[in-house]
């Protein structure tokens, strides 16, 4: 049995995690690079970063390692990960071999794209009932959490069971709703990542539909700043151009412990 928590990055410097595997993203745009591991080479959707986000990584991890059944692998972020050692989820996965940590359920807002939720909602449909039941139970018609239910972050610490499982499901949605959905050139380029953010959604709605066991983590920060401030933030929905957030990331912004490779 291996344990594995790859890191997705794009020539950042990382959070500090024992053991992490950094692999570059979006790698087939880009020349310059600080790591070993590249998203571009193998079996790959490394030119569809833009719209993938970070997940041009974990596809790039499912195509081209290989992970047994009972092996423990993990993906994460540069600047955030799930707050939990080594031993404590190896010896919670061993009691849970078919569960799966993940961040701590949240709220999250409406997106703002209608066609690209539309999408998303018709293509669960098509997959059956469960899955569209799932969907329905934890957002609205405009992919806003109806309590907090929402995963986000694109990560999790799974068996390699549960993660080739999702894998497969999670690639097929999001390359179908990519065909439906298309490029977006004239899209501002953060909002161009439907299918990261469709991702994050999505996580929640696949541990639902299967009735998975979870671990809820917290989310430790590379930016120690960010995990007093995340809580706050969340409860009183304070946006990135709402003044408080401004000031105080003023203050606090681009401060790390972790600021080191």
């Amino acid at each position: 049995m291996t344990y594995s928590i790859y890191i997705s990055t794009f020539g950042k410097k990382i959070i500090r995690i024992k053991g992490g595997i950094p692999i570059e993203v979006g790698a087939a745009k880009r020349s310059a690079f600080i790591y070993k591991l590249h998203d571009d080479v193998g079996v790959n959707i490394s030119s569809e970063n833009e719209y993938y986000g970070e997940l041009t990584g974990l596809y790039w991890v499912y195509k081209n390692i290989k992970i047994n059944e009972d092996d423990i692998i993990g993906f994460c972020h540069y600047n955030k990960s799930l707050k939990i050692g080594k031993s404590k989820a190896c010896k919670w996965l061993h009691k849970n071999p078919f569960g799966i940590i993940t961040a701590e359920p949240c709220k999250i807002r409406n997106h703002p794209n209608s066609d690209e939720v539309e999408a998303v909602i018709n293509l669960l449909k098509e997959n059956g009932k469960k899955q569209y039941e799932a969907w329905n139970k934890l957002y609205d018609n405009k992919a806003a959490a109806k309590a907090e239910t929402c995963r986000g972050g694109n990560m999790f610490i799974t068996s390699g069971a549960v993660f080739h499982d999702y894998c497969i499901w999670l690639f097929d949605i999001l390359g179908r709703m990519r065909k439906v959905i298309g490029d977006k050139p004239d899209v501002d380029v953060n909002m161009r990542r439907y299918c990261a953010y469709m991702g994050e959604r999505l996580l929640s709605v696949y541990i639902e539909y299967k009735g998975l066991s979870t671990y809820d983590a917290q989310i430790r920060y590379k930016k120690w700043w960010l995990t007093y401030l995340r809580p706050i933030i969340n409860k009183y929905d304070i946006n990135k151009n709402n003044a408080i957030y401004i000031f105080l990331k003023r203050i606090f912004g681009y401060n790390s412990q972790y600021n080191r490779i």
